[in-house]
């Protein structure tokens, strides 16, 4: 699951260098950067995010009861 983090991590990181690509060369007002933004900044995005962050904590409680009853 650290791998899946980690991917979704750099894949917010690379949507954040798009914006900053297409706000620094003039772009603002394109429909792709419209998009983006609504990916990284939209009210529906935010609840998505917090039920996606919620999911994540369950997966770490559950596999967190593994990996312990695996060392006994």
């Amino acid at each position: 699951m650290e791998k899946t983090i980690k991917l979704i991590d750099e894949q917010h990181a690379a949507l954040v260098q798009v914006i900053q690509f297409l706000d620094s060369h003039g772009h603002s007002d394109e429909p792709v950067r419209e998009a983006v933004d609504r990916v990284l900044n939209g009210t529906s995005w935010n609840s998505l995010e917090r039920e996606s962050d919620q999911e994540i904590k369950q997966a770490r409680e559950v596999l967190k009861r593994y990996e312990y009853d695996d060392e006994s």
